[in-house]
């Protein structure tokens, strides 16, 4: 069967082995498989084309239990091989991506028929009231409010999962409140060439793109730089190694396009200066939540961090440190 991504929302999963991803908006990529890992109640696996191939012969275990949930295994990439193991796939639950193929691609038209297939085009596509209401889920958001995000949300899916990121910091949302939200925050692409920066190490463009962000930001900036770093630390063990990296089994994933980012910053920072980083920015939003810190000083200590050289990592921030007043 064949499907465009609205019509994955009314879709019964449970019928599919497998679920093939093609199209050209990598961002309609990510929004399909996270809503694919999040229904698919499932331990995922990273694997290559090659892997799945080579693996495709061998046969399970007599003693192997197999009254277990399937695992969910994702290979991106795919190409006219995969198809040869079409067979080994009626056993588990696959998640298979391509950029590359088109509607009328062998690819496509052989996980459209297939009963134990669903092919899904990923292509760009403003957010639709099915998927809107998975993404607030249970956070009991009030009728009045949730028709106000969606309108202003609806061509903008990661600004949108910025907002409700907010939501949940800031706790329940009076009436008069609700135009904070819509209006007094930066977008989600003005925070992101600013996390950029500070993953990069680049100081001069951090400060400027200081100016496009609000200090009604400072807490989900705080927040969202801190889930950059921690993905930076949990991939240290990868420093200076050719191991392959599990992008999808990260405790914050990191798709194709942000990929070469990362490994990059990976570079760049050592162990030691993350670590001091991470504690950086929790007393940061220690200061500005509960002292006062203003965001041009906030804006200013996390500048003199990437002005340190890496053998001396940067500021430290004692429990005694009151910030201003």
């Amino acid at each position: 069967m064949k499907i465009n991504f609205p019509s994955l929302f009314q879709t019964p999963l449970h019928k599919y082995n497998v679920f093939f991803i093609f199209g050209n908006d990598p961002i309609v990529f990510e929004r399909t498989i996270s809503f694919l890992r999040k229904k698919l109640v499932s331990s995922l696996h990273i694997k290559t084309e090659e892997d799945l191939i080579t693996n495709s012969s061998s046969q399970p275990s007599l003693f192997e239990d197999q009254t277990h949930t399937p695992s969910l295994t994702l290979v991106s990439q795919v190409t006219d091989k995969i198809l040869k193991t079409m067979d080994q796939m009626k056993n588990g639950l696959y998640i298979l991506t391509s950029e590359k193929a088109r509607a009328q691609s062998k690819l496509v038209a052989t996980f459209s028929q297939s009963s134990i297939s669903l092919a899904i085009a990923a292509y760009a596509s403003p957010l639709t009231t099915s998927e809107f209401e998975f993404l607030v889920g249970e956070m009991n958001l009030p009728v009045s409010f949730k028709g106000i995000l969606f309108k202003a949300y609806q061509n903008d899916y990661m600004g949108l999962l910025s907002v409700l990121e907010k939501i949940k910091l800031y706790g329940d949302v009076p009436e008069t409140q609700y135009g904070f939200f819509l209006e007094a925050s930066s977008s989600s692409e003005e925070l992101t060439p600013l996390i950029h920066a500070f993953l990069l190490k680049d100081r001069e463009k951090a400060a400027l793109f200081f100016s496009s962000v609000t200090s009604f930001d400072s807490i989900p900036f705080l927040r969202n730089l801190s889930r950059s770093f921690q993905t930076v630390f949990e991939l240290m063990p990868f420093k200076g190694t050719s191991k392959p990296i599990s992008w999808q089994t990260l405790t914050f994933p990191v798709f194709f396009k942000d990929q070469p980012l990362y490994q990059t910053a990976l570079s760049l920072w050592h162990p030691g200066e993350v670590r001091v980083f991470l504690e950086t920015l929790l007393d940061l939003e220690r200061q500005v939540k509960f002292l006062g810190l203003t965001y041009s000083q906030m804006q200013n200590k996390l500048l003199a961090f990437l002005h340190r050289p890496p053998d001396h990592p940067g500021p430290r921030f004692n429990r005694g440190d009151r910030g201003p007043g």
